[in-house]
């Protein structure tokens, strides 16, 4: 099945392509869609060839979703994802592009998906995003340094953790389990598409202070069943 990747840029309107072995690559690759979005390696290049990105999609021959992408409007650094149709996907590859209020309603019109593709309203027309991210929303800007920590006494601590940490690190070490090598998409087709926990070697909850976190050494993706096995162990790994 073929992997198929369009990015809407300002001089080319749909530049699309299939180089992609797999939807993981085309959106958590070196040349996948969040690091040409966040101007990562060498696909950075691309904003000066063809002009600013609005957005990317990323699609499967004979599926009935697509997955979008693009920079959040209101937040720095930060990628938004949401599932289109893919009759409304192969609609903008007819047209060779689409509009901005297009490019909106893929993320449900005037309501913002969040960093794990939800939105608050969804149109006509449109699946519901798939949740990837809710389980371990450990989150953190790809770049400089973050604040983690700062305790709340309610019942158990709770702990703030910044909201781009795991865009962060994903974009860096990719969806498969750095312990197993379990790749969901793989294992799981569709479905699995982006999904990862995200581990902190330094535990939280051991701080209760903020401290300065690197979402590439300090942070690790594994999937539920290692993430788990992690934090049998006292301190975890």
């Amino acid at each position: 099945m073929s992997v198929n990747f369009a990015a809407v840029h300002d001089r080319k309107h749909w530049r699309k392509h299939s180089i992609h072995q797999t939807l993981d690559a085309a959106i958590h690759g070196k040349d996948g869609a969040k690091n040409l979005l966040l101007r990562i390696g060498r696909v950075a290049d691309k904003w000066a060839e063809y002009g600013n990105v609005h957005c990317v999609f990323v699609w499967e021959d004979d599926s009935k979703l697509g997955y979008a992408f693009r920079l959040d409007p209101e937040r720095s650094g930060v990628v938004q994802s949401a599932t289109v149709s893919i009759d409304r996907v192969l609609f903008f590859h007819k047209n060779r592009g689409c509009s901005a209020k297009e490019i909106a309603e893929c993320f449900g019109g005037n309501s913002l998906a969040t960093v794990d593709g939800t939105t608050d309203t969804i149109q006509d027309g449109f699946q519901e995003p798939l949740i990837v991210d809710m389980l371990y929303p450990d989150e953190l800007p790809p770049h400089g340094t973050y604040i983690e920590g700062i305790a709340q006494q309610v019942l158990v601590n709770q702990f703030e953790r910044s909201s781009e940490a795991r865009s962060a690190c994903i974009a860096h070490h990719g969806c498969t389990c750095q312990v197993c090598d379990l790749d969901f998409i793989e294992m799981y087709g569709d479905l699995g598409a982006g999904f990862i926990h995200v581990h902190h070697r330094v535990p939280i909850a051991s701080i209760g202070t903020s401290y300065c976190v690197d979402p590439v050494n300090d942070l690790v993706p594994v999937c539920p069943n290692c993430h788990a096995m992690l934090h049998r162990r006292d301190p975890p790994p």
